[in-house]
């Protein structure tokens, strides 16, 4: 019992996601009921009009057909009623379950211990999700009209002959034990495939995404062969899955076929008594079949429920990378101050920095130098909020950046990455997402300082240019001159260029340059790189080495490890 308790226990933590849609679920319910509870009716009515039939009372006839005709008008409007209200909570849940995921996955990503694969994340986000939106959308207001239903119609078996249940109560045993019998097997069957489905998922967004390094490679070949061994390894999983099931659902045929069958015999043996109740017999013992076919569905597919469950909770109860303060304090301007900072990914990691000082003034740009893995990204990393220190700590201002409400933060401290990824849509929209409220005038500002608006940018549309998934269609200096724009446009007091300049063009170079030499007074602004030109616009270089950040001598001859201009 305390093994099905704690197999059973993700579904039972997920469950306040129906339950907050209380209003739409009850509808659901009400109409289920009702819909179930008219197909009763009008099997009972059918039943009893060829009774009556039989019995030659033609005064019944006249009503009961009236009644007939009356009830299917009814259960046609409560199937449609449950048909919409059902799907309406579905969608409900659906749009919370996946907000739910996405909003786990941004709080605890990039987080400092083992990363879950992309594809693993990837199917939970969307597989697992669709799954658990079918179990407590549709089948758990199912599941109730279900076993009201069987209460209802074990009732009118009751008063019309006992015999009746010895016709579908041993069915309904076997369907209902069924699933514990297969139960373990049925879980580790789901878990493969989730597995392999996960697996081939992953597979497939790294070959679009390396599509061109891998044709350059000469590897496309071997990556094709591996994606087939995937598609492979999930047919096999399906197939075992599937025959699982098969085996659930002959069983549950064979038990539904049998009760059928003796119903059958109850009613033409006239063991209920009177034979012309022959019809009302067997349709009681029959429509007493459909919940219980509608539970062995139910249960039948437990192994995949739970599955999918458990890789949920597991993402939903995940730490936060994070903590978010319980009174976030007010944000203040002024320097970026690193105070004695020290930082490790792993509890029993190597340090990634030690006691580390660094104070950035507002209207000074500092650069930062090194080799890599010194810690200059790990710097900017913490400087961001993506993790905390371990010691010492990270302030704007005076404040602690972990008193910092995270939109407060984020509209502060903003980065350009070395790889700015772009969205689908247009420049201004991927400029407009670090602050959708601003102006266009503040846009097209944004866009101006990056140098985008200037003809040697190379985009006569201007914001208008359109932009292709992944940043399709336009060239490393363009994304990263969008990124910029991006970052200068919530007018941030701490802008961060991490190793932005790497590979640019001339243009772009100059124009990301420009930006460095027009110090703001009131903006902080932090440096990663390893040009020599950007050393020269700089304030104050800095070497990070082993973790320690300590003066270096500015550079003033050829950067030996820049890429060249293209």
């Amino acid at each position: 019992m305390t093994a099905v308790r704690a197999a059973l226990a993700p579904l039972w933590r997920l469950l306040p996601l129906v339950t907050r849609h209380r209003g739409a679920f009850w509808w659901t319910l009400g109409a289920g009921l009702l819909t179930q509870l008219g197909v009763l009716a009008l099997g009972l009515l059918g039943a009893w009009l060829l009774t009556s039939t039989l019995r030659g009372d033609r005064a019944a006839v006249v009503p009961l057909a009236a009644a007939l005709l009356l009830t299917a008008a009814l259960c046609a409007l409560t199937s449609w009623r449950e048909a919409y209200v059902a799907h309406d909570l579905a969608y409900r849940v659906l749009a919370d379950l996946r907000g739910r995921v996405f909003g786990a996955l941004r709080r605890s990503l990039p987080a400092r211990r083992r990363q879950r694969h992309s594809g693993d994340l990837g199917a939970v986000a969307l597989g697992d999700v669709e799954t658990l939106e079918w179990l407590y959308a549709h089948t758990a207001a199912q599941a109730l009209v279900s076993g009201v239903l069987l209460a209802v119609t074990t009732g009118f078996s009751l008063l019309l002959t006992p015999w009746l249940l010895l016709a579908w109560g041993p069915a309904l045993l076997v369907i209902v034990a069924l699933p514990w019998c297969t139960g373990r097997m049925a879980a580790r069957r789901g878990a493969e495939l989730a597995a392999a489905n996960a697996g081939l998922h992953a597979q497939v967004v790294e070959t679009v995404a390396g599509l061109r390094e891998l044709t350059e490679a000469g590897a496309l070949g071997r990556h094709r062969a591996q994606l087939a061994d995937g598609t492979r390894a999930l047919s096999r999983a399906q197939r075992r899955v599937a025959a699982v099931g098969g085996l659930e659902t002959a069983v549950a045929d064979l038990a539904v076929a049998v009760a059928g069958a003796a119903a059958l015999g109850i009613a033409a043996t006239g063991m209920a008594g009177d034979p012309t109740l022959a019809p009302v017999t067997f349709t009681l013992a029959t429509v007493a079949l459909g919940p219980i076919g509608q539970l062995s569905n139910l249960l039948r597919n437990l192994g995949s429920l739970l599955a999918s469950a458990g890789r949920i909770d597991a993402v939903l109860a995940a730490p936060p990378a994070t903590v978010p303060p319980a009174a976030p304090a007010a944000p203040a301007d002024g320097p970026l101050v690193f105070e004695r900072v020290g930082f490790r990914y792993l509890p029993d990691g190597p340090a990634v920095l030690t006691d580390v000082a660094l104070t950035v003034r507002p209207g000074e740009t500092v650069a930062l130098t090194g080799p890599s893995g010194g810690g200059k990204s790990t710097l900017v990393s913490l400087a961001l909020r993506l993790w905390d220190p371990d010691q010492g700590r990270v302030t704007l201002g005076g404040v602690d950046l972990r008193e910092l409400a995270d939109a407060e933060l984020r509209a502060r401290v903003t980065a350009v990455p070395q790889q700015v990824d772009l969205l689908t849509g247009t420049v201004g929209e991927n400029i407009a997402l670090a602050a959708p409220e601003a102006s266009a005038e503040r846009l097209r500002a944004a866009a101006a300082a990056a140098g985008l608006l200037d003809p040697a940018a190379g985009l006569p549309r201007g914001l208008d240019t359109p932009v292709g998934e992944r940043g399709a269609g336009l060239s490393g200096g363009q994304r990263a001159r969008v990124g910029l724009a991006r970052a200068l446009l919530p007018e941030p007091r701490v802008l961060i260029l991490d190793e932005t300049l790497a590979h640019l063009d001339a243009h772009a170079e100059a124009a990301l340059t420009a930006v460095l030499r027009a110090r703001s007074a009131d903006r902080v602004t932090l440096v990663v790189t390893h040009r020599a030109s950007t050393l020269r616009a700089v304030d104050r270089v800095l070497g990070v080495h082993g973790g320690r950040v300590t003066p270096a001598d500015a550079v003033t001859g050829p950067d030996p490890g820049a890429a060249p201009a293209h």
